[in-house]
């Protein structure tokens, strides 16, 4: 008999890419790989780091702080938050796609839930 199993996947920053370039490649191909463990029944729980991400938004940010004397400089919680944003939109967009092709018809929100027309 087949159990169910909840699966904790944690993709570090550097696994997601140094550029969004990468990112989106990375993303796309993580996607099919937890698809594969969606349709096999599991429940899969998605978490990420965002090192070299946080780092090329704090860099970007403070170049701009630099060249405009306007634009205060960035916190780094505020970095934090846009990279996780950004990571989460992607994997997110990445997903959905990719269950789309396969068929499966439920997704929510950055909670997902994903479910076959089987079921």
């Amino acid at each position: 008999m087949f159990t169910r199993k909840r699966i904790v996947i944690a993709l570090g920053g550097n696994a997601l890419g140094n550029t969004l370039p990468e990112q989106m490649v990375a993303v796309k191909t993580t996607a099919k790989a937890l698809c594969d463990l969606i349709e096999e029944g599991h429940q899969v729980v998605v978490v990420h780091g965002n090192g070299p991400q946080v780092g090329m938004i704090n860099n970007a940010m403070s170049a701009l702080s630099r060249e405009d004397e306007n634009q205060p400089n960035t916190p780094l919680s505020v970095c934090v938050a846009m990279s996780q944003a950004y990571i989460g939109y992607d994997l997110q967009n990445a997903l959905r796609e990719e269950l789309r092709i396969r068929g499966f018809v439920r997704t929510f929100g950055n909670s997902s839930r994903a479910t076959s027309e089987a079921e």
